[in-house]
């Protein structure tokens, strides 16, 4: 549905752009939330060095399995 404009007014919608919160307009819930989801981001780059840095295997000599 179009609302019909008088001439050549234009009008913005929001003309001050995004606004960022300041914090402390942040509510408690708000900072507990983005708490947690530092906490799991932390825990996932954990496991994931812990994959990339574990110790590899032995390499078993070759004598020993061909006697």
């Amino acid at each position: 549905m179009c609302l019909p404009c008088s001439g050549d007014e234009t009008t913005q919608v929001n003309p001050e752009g995004p606004r960022w919160p300041r914090p402390s307009e942040v509510n408690e819930r708000q900072a507990i939330h983005k708490r947690v989801e530092h906490m799991k981001h932390l825990k996932k780059q954990k496991r994931k060095f812990n994959k990339h840095f574990a110790r590899p295997a032995p390499i078993p000599e070759p004598g020993l399995f061909w006697t």
